[in-house]
Formats: structure tokens, C-alpha cells, sequence
């Protein structure tokens, strides 16, 4: 009968005696038939022993191949994402479909598990990352204001990386205020002010959203009031709260200190979320900070019970002096020479 192993008393069939009754449904039949009418087979303990272990083997066989049909299919092998949508009952998808349209669908898959769309851009990817995955520290992180703050965030970031080294004339007299001030008929400077920020945010913001959900607040001059407010829904009201300062800001602290309590006011009475656009109208001739450093989140909670409001932090360089005018700015040490 071939090579036999025993083990604690029980036979072993080798697995190379075993594999062609398992393939091949003609050689198992000859062996049952052998079993049943052989006098040679029909009380050989050998045959029986890998008649048993043939079977065994064939059933584990026929149990994997129904949970491979239950699996969209090869098609989806390497799309985790995609294969993740379907029940585990589910109808398994053709072989031929097109590997590009299917790499498109895992792709669509992929951002709709995270919520955005990746820019391309890896260090706007990441920073957007980094920030999400502080922001799903909060127990108010939960949907539907996660879904809807999210594409919030992103496209603040968007705006931010765009506009953060961006010419005074990217478009026009709307980005104007990146750079130098404009001058009246008689030559005076007309500095830029917040106004000019807002609007810019809140174009850039408008045709992102459904009509009707990205409002401003009306402009103020004795208040000074310039916020953006983004409400998908009732009872989800998001406010970017615009600031324009015009003294260096050295540390977040300095930001916070100045800004923060305003900000987190305005979600009192919604989700604990919101943006802080600050516009640094500072001396910038000697250059500005890099864009990683000028985002961040503040955590604040105003008594012991309260989830602390999470507000994420943007400060972009404005009326700045063009590049070839930027001079390194001497240190106590190199002065007078």
C-alpha cells in the first residue's frame, strides 16, 4: 500500500500516497470500489487508513474552497479596502473586470474609510494626518461632525499650504494682501487688514460646500468681527474665527493668549470644534517661519466637566516684502560691523 508512519499507534498515510485520491475523483472511486468487492482491499487496514485520510482531506478541501467563493474573488486580491465593502456572503466578482477601474475603486475606497481626499501633496497629506489623528482623541470625535469637520480641515489646510509662499498676484487683487501694502492716489500706504483675509477664506470655501452652508458674518468695522461659519446641518456650526495681528508673534503661546478665548467661545454651543486664522501683518523683512510650525491644535477646557475644545491653529504670512527685498537680520553680536 506504500509508505505508512505510525504515531502513538495510528497510522499516517504519507501525503504523497495521499495527494493523487485527493486530486483525482476517478482514482478515489476505484478505491471505494476496491474497499467494497476486493477481498485484497476490504480488510487491509492500510487501504481503510488512507481511505479515511483521503476523505478527511477532501472535505477540509471542500470547506476552503467555499470560503474562497465567499471573497469577491481574485479580483479584489491586493484592495483591501474595496474587498473590505463586501459581506462575507457575498457574490463573488468576475476575474476579467479592469485592473485600472478596479485600482480606482480601491482608491475611492481607501479616502472614503478616511474621510478626505488625498491632496497629492505628501507633507499636506500628513500634516492633515497628524492633526486627524489628534482630533479623534476628543469623545465628541463621532459622526456626523467628524464627517463634516474633516473636509472642513482639509480644505483649510489647502488654502494654507496654497497661499503660505504664494506671489501677491495669484489671483489678483483677492491674494493682493500677501504682499506689500497698496498705495492711495498721493503715494500713502493703505495697509491690509483682516477684511481682505476673510475674503479671500471665504472664497476659497464657498464652492466646497452646498450653497447656503458657508456664510460670514456681516463685516464690522467697531467690532472688528470677521469669522466664516460653515453649518451642514442644524445643530453643526463650525466657525473659523479670522484674526489680523500686526506685532511678531514669537511663540504659540502668544497666539493662544490673544485668541484663544474668543475662539473656543464660539463653540459653546455646538461641536468643540473649530479653526483660528490668524494673518501675520508683521515685519517680515527678515523672513517668516516655515508652515509646519504655524499649525497646530489648541486643547482647552474652561471648567473640570467640559470636553475640551479643540482648535486648530493656522498663522499665515502676509503683507509681505518680495523676496529679493528679504535681508537676515544682524545679532547683538554682528552689530556695527
Amino acid at each position: 500500500m506504500g509508505e505508512m508512519y505510525c504515531l502513538h499507534g495510528v497510522a499516517l498515510i504519507s501525503p504523497a500516497v495521499e495527494a493523487p485520491f485527493v486530486r483525482s475523483q476517478g482514482l478515489l472511486h476505484q478505491l471505494e470500489q476496491a474497499l467494497a468487492h476486493d477481498p485484497q482491499f476490504t480488510h487491509h487496514p492500510d487501504a481503510q487508513t488512507l481511505y479515511d485520510a483521503v476523505r478527511q482531506r477532501r472535505q477540509q478541501s471542500a470547506g476552503e474552497a467555499a470560503r474562497q467563493e465567499a471573497v469577491p474573488g481574485k479580483a479584489l486580491e491586493g484592495r483591501p479596502a474595496l474587498a473590505a465593502l463586501f459581506q462575507s456572503d457575498a457574490t463573488g466578482l468576475r476575474d476579467d473586470l479592469d485592473p485600472h477601474q478596479l485600482d480606482r475603486l480601491e482608491q475611492l475606497a481607501h479616502q472614503l474609510a478616511r474621510g478626505y481626499t488625498p491632496t497629492g501633496n505628501a507633507r499636506v497629506d500628513t500634516n492633515l494626518e497628524t492633526l486627524l489623528d489628534i482630533l479623534k482623541t476628543s469623545p465628541a470625535w463621532k459622526p456626523s461632525d467628524s464627517h463634516y469637520f474633516t473636509p472642513l480641515l482639509e480644505h483649510f489646510l489647502r488654502f494654507l499650504y496654497d497661499r503660505f509662499d504664494a506671489q501677491a498676484n495669484l489671483y489678483g487683487e483677492r491674494t493682493a494682501y500677501l504682499g506689500p501694502a497698496r498705495k492711495d492716489p498721493d503715494g500713502t500706504a493703505v495697509p491690509w487688514n483682516e477684511k481682505n483675509l476673510q475674503d479671500d477664506f471665504h472664497q476659497h470655501l464657498s464652492p466646497l460646500f452646498p450653497p447656503g452652508t458657508v456664510e460670514r458674518e456681516k463685516w464690522d468695522v467697531a467690532s472688528g468681527r470677521a469669522d466664516v461659519i460653515y453649518t451642514p446641518e442644524p445643530g453643526s456650526r463650525f466657525v473659523s474665527e479670522i484674526k489680523w495681528r500686526t506685532t511678531p508673534w514669537r511663540t504659540q503661546q502668544t497666539v493662544e493668549r490673544d485668541y484663544l478665548a474668543q475662539a473656543a467661545n464660539y463653540t459653546a454651543t455646538g461641536p468643540p470644534f473649530a479653526l483660528l486664522l490668524v494673518g501675520d501683518a508683521s515685519d517680515h523683512s527678515g523672513g517668516y517661519r516655515d508652515i509646519e510650525d504655524s499649525i497646530w491644535i489648541i486643547r482647552h477646557a474652561r471648567s473640570a466637566t467640559e470636553i475640551p475644545r479643540l482648535i486648530v491653529v493656522g498663522v499665515l504670512p502676509t503683507a509681505r516684502p518680495t523676496p529679493h527685498s528679504l535681508r537676515l537680520r544682524r545679532s547683538a553680536g554682528q552689530a556695527g560691523r
